[in-house]
């Protein structure tokens, strides 16, 4: 009977204080969503740690959650302490839980690498942590190898996984994988999940691969506002800005989404590179009713837009209307000057930012579009003195600084010593040599180039053509214009077509000149034609000069050379009259000699004479 009595009672006991243990867990659940940690804490201290061993991990996991939410670190480290004393990390989900706070609040990664290394149980929600710990400090190419790691042990990606390691291929550029993990993508199932779609219209467009991002898209079933941003900023990366505005106004009109700041972003680049004045200034007004005007990023497109239209003073009036700027927003209005040829004001505002690598590039142009080479040697020792910058955009144009300024074989110095080139930087080199007279090693390195399968541009076959012309190369001329469009698909410009003009000309071949000019679809073009007009002061065949004067004289009748060459060429044949005509026609025409000019740099000042 006793034995009864006793049984009923415990068990009337046991049941009573499981029920104030669950309440009192829900309570401290209850707690932890609504943010008060610290009463959560209090109250989980109440519950007693012998008989409810089992079940506190989940409790703790939940607190530890929360101290990560609610950005209480130090709490979250006194938990970590505890845990630690009662054998309690041990479990998973209070592992993951404790990495997630590590890797999202500590300082030091290093812990959270060594917290993860200590876990006795890791399943995908830890890899998944420690892979996005990695991308989250800048260290993409670990958070692969890690991901690597994980597949040895068998462990399957679930989509979070998939959409950081993704994300870690797009910024190393380890296309090849991310392509791979695209099929992984398909075979897990995942390919319409949005986060991932939208990770991989992203790699697709830093690999240069806009056909695969618009496919992704438009196999969607039901494409977010994300995927469609995502779309516009990988063709506006693919310099497909008219796609790209298409695509904004397709999510706008079709899906309506409204955009967010990083689509009106995309679009304002996309807008400013297609010179769409009317279309920019809507789009503007749809940012200020948006109430996304104050927007560092936003504002920062607006600035590069308007420059880009050449309205650097309503680039200027929306910086000054900026609370707070960047280094893009400084950047984008040293952009704009230096377009505008405003180099001076480049300089004076460069002088009072914080530096970057995108000003320092900026204002290294506009110190060689001045040939201001003092200026440009103050700017190359500050940036060396940032010893850890290595870019070769700055490099590059250091390289057209030197070379502008007449110091070619410090340029040269700088070129050799670049760990990567780019075909800027080739193009400046060629262009260097070959504006300074040095024709021969201009096409020297126009070769190199090529044998590094550097694929040459629209830039780099007229500075080529320059340099021939400049050295009488005329047989290696003739072969890199036919060699333009034949081996590279480029169509021949009419600085191309001048190049050979020139070529020919300097070399006696005035009828062959005029035979290109003729059968080109520039051959109304007055420049081509002053070119050639150039060479005919040397020609021994007063026909063909008197016929190209005439000519000129026909498309450009106030171009004043036209008028001096043809008297010139009626004098040395003895047609004094007919000489005398062509400065009487000169003159009623009201055509006059421009004046030479000539400038030279004093102390950062200017000096021009007449």
């Amino acid at each position: 009977m006793m034995k009864l009595f006793f049984k009923r009672n415990y068990t009337s006991l046991s049941q009573t204080h499981c029920k104030h243990y669950h309440s009192t867990a829900s309570q401290i659940i209850q707690l932890c969503r609504a943010g008060s940690v610290s009463d959560a804490i209090l109250l989980l201290s109440s519950i007693n740690s012998t008989r409810n061993a089992v079940s506190k991990p989940i409790i703790y996991a939940t607190v530890v959650h929360a101290c990560t939410k609610s950005l209480h670190f130090t709490v979250g480290l006194q938990l970590h302490c505890h845990l630690v004393k009662s054998g309690l990390e041990t479990d998973r989900f209070v592992g993951n839980s404790l990495l997630a706070l590590y890797f999202k609040l500590g300082s030091d990664f290093n812990d959270t690498r060594k917290l993860f290394d200590g876990l006795r149980y890791k399943d995908v929600v830890s890899w998944s942590s420690i892979i996005s710990g990695y991308i989250r400090v800048g260290r993409p190419r670990n958070a692969i190898e890690l991901y690597l790691e994980m597949l040895g042990f068998d462990i399957e990606p679930n989509a979070f996984t998939l959409s950081a390691v993704i994300k870690a291929c797009s910024e190393v550029g380890e296309f090849k994988i991310g392509k791979c993990l695209h099929g992984v993508v398909v075979r897990c199932g995942f390919e319409s999940n949005e986060v991932i779609v939208a990770a991989l219209i992203d790699m697709y467009g830093r690999s240069s691969a806009p056909s695969e991002c618009r496919q992704l898209f438009d196999e969607m079933l039901e494409p977010d506002a994300v995927c469609c941003t995502s779309v516009i900023s990988a063709l506006t990366r693919c310099d497909l800005y008219r796609h790209a505005l298409g695509m904004f106004y397709l999510m706008c009109r079709k899906h309506g989404f409204f955009p967010d700041w990083f689509t009106f972003g995309s679009a304002l680049t996309a807008l400013g590179n297609l010179e769409r004045l009317k279309q920019g200034k809507e789009v503007h007004a749809q940012v200020v009713t948006g109430g996304f005007h104050g927007n560092v990023f936003v504002d920062s497109s607006l600035v590069d837009m308007y420059a880009k239209f050449g309205m650097v003073e309503e680039s200027q009036r929306v910086f000054d209307r900026m609370e707070r700027k960047n280094s893009v927003s400084w950047c984008a209005l040293l952009g704009g000057y230096c377009r505008k040829g405003e180099f001076q004001v480049v300089i004076e505002l460069f002088r009072n930012i914080e530096k970057d690598l995108y000003s320092f590039g900026t204002v290294l142009r506009a110190c060689a579009g001045l040939a201001a080479e003092k200026l440009g040697k103050e700017v190359h020792c500050q940036y060396l003195k940032r010893g850890s910058w290595r870019d070769v955009v700055v490099e590059s144009a250091l390289v057209d600084l030197y070379a502008k300024c007449g110091c070619v074989d410090f340029a040269y110095r700088i070129f050799l010593k670049m760990p990567v080139k780019n075909l800027i930087t080739w193009n400046s080199m060629i262009g260097g040599f070959a504006q300074n007279g040095r024709g021969r090693e201009a096409v020297r390195i126009f070769d190199q180039m090529i044998q590094e399968r550097v694929k040459p541009d629209y830039i780099s076959f007229i500075e080529v053509l320059f340099a021939c012309s400049h050295s009488g190369l005329v047989d290696q001329g003739r072969k890199y214009f036919i060699s333009m469009y034949n081996d590279y698909g480029l169509k021949a410009g009419s600085e191309h077509y001048s190049c050979m003009v020139d070529l020919l000309g300097r070399a006696g071949k005035i009828e062959e000149a005029e035979d290109l000019i003729v059968k080109s679809e520039f051959r109304n073009n007055p420049s081509l034609w002053a070119a050639l007009l150039g060479a005919c002061a040397t020609t021994t065949n007063p026909t063909v000069a008197e016929r190209i004067a005439k000519k000129m004289i026909e498309l450009k009748p106030d171009y004043h050379l036209s008028y001096v060459l043809l008297a010139n060429v009626y004098r040395a044949v003895g047609r004094w009259k007919d000489s005398h005509k062509i400065w009487n026609q000169m003159q009623k025409r009201g055509v006059k000699k421009l004046p030479g000019k000539s400038w030279i740099d004093n102390s950062n000042l200017n000096l021009c004479f007449v």
